[in-house]
């Protein structure tokens, strides 16, 4: 390791000799204490390197052995300094980007909020900037504690805010208080969905349905009770309660039904399982993939991920790790049987079925009908009864 760093101060110079007998030029370098490195035979003559103080010496040396000597490659620190002094533009202009940086890496350039919903991010950055949260001022400067609180006290619907600081980038978490709600008792009841009324149980409000009636999806179950009359002596004083909310319940029965055909001949696309991952970078809009550029599959599922590289501070590269993972398809064609066919359209059909029946709903009975159709499908038809609750409030706002 030693030697390398000592080479690498003093420098070495990669040079070829052309001559038609190396012996003597190697003994000629010994003669003058000219210590060669990594010396190799080649079909010309040889190659070897020299300490850069000792090149110019070597020109005895070839005269004696009557040969070519020709730099081939140069290595070492006197050969960077040398490029350096001649691109001194270049090497002012580096010093000047790396303290401009280090002087934004220490400045706040970008302010966000996140958390907020009601509270428009307009005022809270307006009054963070008069609390002295801007940008372009100095990060050591702020206190974000002072800041945080000045925002808490400055909008009432602020539960809590934190302020984040990462590099240049300084972020305002907040979350904003929960009021409470209207009830959502307030309102009308009304039908949610079409079915036939079994029972009525009103608590506050007035019956609009009677047991035994059919009723349709908004229709109104129970209306709120209508409000005082002008005429009692509450309504006169001003001190009559507000006016009464519906409740209670509606139960009755609902009808819900599904169809599926299922043909007895179908062609497939479905997954083998086989399954190749390619990797590649994204550089701006321009992708290069380093493994599998192209799927190795006649029909196969592409999925593409891209992953950014670790940012630094606020900077982010502008080069993304792609991932590009092919899954191999296959058309297969099946063949079903009628009675296969049947019970692969009644599972379709009843899946469809569950997927619309309302939560807590009592299955009270199911119908399963094969609808006439052409030879080559099955048709099939699935009813479910159910018992369950029909009333729903209109809003949540007590509107009717």
């Amino acid at each position: 390791m030693f030697a390398r760093l000592t080479a690498f101060w003093q420098g070495r110079v990669h040079f070829a000799v052309r001559c038609g007998n190396p012996a003597v030029f190697i003994n000629a370098t010994l003669q003058d204490r000219i210590t060669l490195f990594h010396m190799q035979k080649a079909k010309y003559g040889l190659r070897a390197q020299v300490a850069l103080e000792d090149f110019p010496r070597l020109r005895q040396a070839a005269r004696t052995a009557r040969a070519q000597v020709k730099i081939t490659a140069r290595y070492g620190w006197p050969f960077i300094a040398a490029r350096w002094r001649r691109r001194k533009g270049l090497l002012v202009g580096l010093v000047l980007i790396a303290a401009v940086l280090s002087i934004l890496s220490q400045l706040v350039l970008f302010i966000s909020v996140s958390g907020n919903q009601k509270i428009s991010s307009t005022e809270l950055l307006q009054k963070a900037q008069a609390l002295g949260l801007k940008a372009w001022v100095w990060n050591k400067s702020l206190n974000l504690d002072r800041i945080a609180t000045g925002l808490e006290d400055s909008f009432p619907d602020l539960a809590w805010v934190g302020i984040d600081r990462n590099g240049t980038h300084v972020q305002i978490n907040i979350a904003e208080k929960i009021r409470p709600k209207a009830p959502a008792e307030e309102g009308n009841l009304v039908a949610a969905r079409t079915g036939v009324v079994e029972q009525v149980i009103v608590i506050q409000g007035v019956a609009q349905v009677h047991e035994g009636e059919t009723v349709r999806a908004g229709q109104v179950l129970i209306a709120k009770a209508p409000p005082a009359s002008p005429l009692t002596p509450q309504a006169k004083a001003g001190t009559a309660p507000p006016q009464a909310r519906a409740k209670g319940f509606v139960r009755g029965r609902v009808w819900y039904s599904a169809e599926a055909t299922v043909s007895l001949t179908e062609d497939k696309t479905v997954a083998t399982g086989r399954v190749s991952t390619g990797w590649g970078i994204k550089i701006g809009p321009r992708v290069i993939m380093v493994t599998t550029p192209e799927s190795p599959y006649p029909s196969a599922k592409k999925d593409v991920i891209a992953r950014p590289l670790v940012a630094w501070r606020n900077w982010r590269f502008p080069v993304e790790v792609i991932r590009v993972r092919y899954e191999e398809l296959r058309q297969v064609h099946l063949t079903h049987s009628p009675e296969e066919a049947r019970r692969l359209a009644e599972e379709r059909a009843r899946a469809e079925v569950q997927s619309k029946i309302a939560r807590g709903a009592t299955p009270l009975a199911e119908k399963v009908l094969v609808l006439p159709g052409p030879d080559t499908t099955v048709r099939v038809r699935v009813e479910e009864e159910t018992f369950e609750d029909l009333a729903v409030y209109q809003d949540a706002n007590g509107g009717g």
